[in-house]
């Protein structure tokens, strides 16, 4: 996690000033930003902005965050499940547009940074607004546009896992004027948190980024991440408070960051990707005709539930970590009336896992973790054989973690 010292405080510092930081970042052009106190708030408080009759369908991919899910609900409307494109798993726009009529506006979300197929799911969403989930996709692009400056207005996430690992925080962009009265009236409708809450979760982030360390994940990170999301610790939150003024600060901070390791990770995918390349029966992270894809996170699509259950256990084996992230969409989505009608969706959720491919890991570490999953998937899909050891082992007391 690359939350470091200086992070630690510049975010200690702006606890105790009266005021946020006037600008987010430059990407954005001169399109209004408000800081929110995470992606899902920025989501409610967009949806509100439309002025959406109350119960308003709002379409949605169903293999995504289900926080949006909440989000949706929270803003007084029903999520619309979609199914997704089962090569880039991004909302599907003819399935989109399938459902036209039953929903009044749109979430297009970038998944693990690979952009919606945008003028498609325009086409698709008709004459209704469309709201991009950036959250993934910084300095992601298509045909020359970057994520968040396509539809109606777009959020991004200062979360632990997202690129600028802040703690918390989001920031919603409005590309349309006609939003930014309301946004505006909403974000100073929001309440401060207080000096002692900023404190603790400036502590609790500090001592993440420790226990995430490479060296120490193996032993203290990964279960106590186990832990951490099991009690919700440090997830973002989607009530009506102000973002924490030391999650801003520090997002200001790792932005400036964020283009060098932006391209170090996408070099780390792409080097992954070419080692991977050739296996059949796989479903790997190739970019869109158009895209550039920044690999936020980098999924593979394996077999069966099974397959991916045995695939994680032989990796964890040689110290290699791996995420089944979204796990559990289809049970949280069934909650909110979800009945089916979602075959890819629903198959991503039994079989995608991601493998480790953040900026700081060097070149040979991205050959160790290639050589790890071919000698695993190998022995998994073939078990007459014996264990194929990789030429080398990592560093003792060493782990490679997903995030």
């Amino acid at each position: 996690m690359p939350y470091s010292v200086t992070d630690f405080a510049a975010g200690s510092q702006a606890i105790f000033h009266r005021t946020l930081p006037s600008e987010a970042f430059g990407l954005f052009e001169g399109r209004p930003k408000f800081w929110t106190r995470s992606g899902r708030q920025a989501l409610r408080l967009l949806l509100g902005a439309l002025g959406l009759k109350q119960g308003s369908g709002v379409a949605v991919p169903l293999f995504t965050d289900p926080s949006l899910f909440s989000a949706i609900v929270a803003a007084g409307h029903r999520p619309v499940f979609v199914d997704v494109d089962p090569r880039y798993l991004t909302i599907d726009p003819q399935r989109l547009e399938d459902r036209r009529g039953a929903f009044s506006a749109v979430v297009a979300v970038h998944l693990f940074g690979q952009l919606a197929e945008m003028p498609a799911v325009f086409t698709g969403a008709g004459d209704v607004p469309v709201i991009e989930d950036s959250a993934h996709a910084p300095l992601s692009y298509l045909n020359g546009r970057m994520a968040g400056t396509l539809g109606a207005a777009s959020f991004y996430s200062f979360a632990s896992t997202k690129y600028g690992p802040a703690g918390g925080g989001g920031l919603a962009v409005v590309n349309d004027a006609g939003l930014v009265l309301e946004m505006s009236e909403a974000i100073r409708s929001l309440s401060p948190s207080s000096r002692l809450e900023e404190m603790r979760n400036l502590a609790l982030q500090a001592a993440k980024a420790v226990v995430f360390h490479r060296r120490v994940y193996g032993v203290c990170g990964r279960p106590v991440r186990r832990w951490v999301e099991k009690w919700a610790l440090l997830e973002p939150c989607l009530d009506l408070k102000a973002i924490q003024r030391s999650w801003a600060a520090v997002a200001c901070r790792q932005a400036q960051r964020l283009p060098r390791r932006v391209e170090q990770q996408r070099a780390n995918s792409l080097r992954l990707l070419a080692r991977l390349g050739g296996l059949e029966d796989l479903g790997l992270p190739r970019e869109r005709p158009g895209a550039q894809y920044n690999y936020h996170l980098f999924p593979v699509l394996l077999r069966s539930r099974e397959e991916r259950t045995a695939m994680m256990a032989a990796m964890w084996a040689k110290f290699v970590d791996t995420s089944m992230i979204y796990s559990g969409v289809v049970q949280e989505a069934r909650r909110l009336g979800y009945e089916g009608g979602c075959p890819v969706a629903e198959s991503a959720a039994d079989r995608l896992i991601t493998l480790p491919n953040y900026a700081g890991l060097s070149g040979a570490d991205i050959d160790y973790v290639a050589e790890v999953f071919l000698s695993s998937l190998l022995v998994c899909r073939h078990p007459g054989l014996k264990s194929v050891a990789p030429a080398e082992l990592t560093p003792a007391g060493s782990t490679i973690q997903t995030d």
